[in-house]
């Protein structure tokens, strides 16, 4: 019973979820080439912290070990072994929230980019 209600309910909902993320990646596709969007990790990291990014799409399931500047942006890639290093698609991610920007997690299949990261500037 439980199973089929998830059922129904996600084929109502899909369609909206979908067009939803179509929307955000074509709104990403046309803010690129003027400047208004990034995918490239050190770009958006310094877009991030500058307050910049209006919306900001992760890949699901992706991890990038290193850690951000929060000052500054500059990012320090590493390894997720070391207590001291975080995955940087999550902190990317929070830093975005706390300057009131949206943070929407694509799945692998339907990312814009190949980085993992793409970003859609306010300004």
């Amino acid at each position: 019973m439980i199973d089929e209600l998830r059922t129904r309910a996600w084929q109502v909902f899909e369609p909206r979820y979908l067009a939803q993320l179509d929307a955000l990646i074509e709104q990403f596709g046309n803010a690129r080439p003027h400047d208004l969007g990034h995918d490239e990790l050190a770009q958006v990291a310094k877009a991030v912290v500058d307050g910049r990014v209006a919306t900001l799409l992760i890949e699901a399931n992706r991890q990038i070990p290193g850690r951000i500047d929060a000052a500054t942006g500059a990012i320090t890639l590493g390894d997720l072994a070391n207590p001291q290093i975080d995955d940087l698609l999550d902190d990317l991610g929070a830093l975005v929230l706390k300057a009131g920007g949206k943070v929407v997690i694509i799945p692998t299949q339907r990312m814009p980019t190949k980085t993992g990261v793409a970003a859609v500037y306010r300004y």
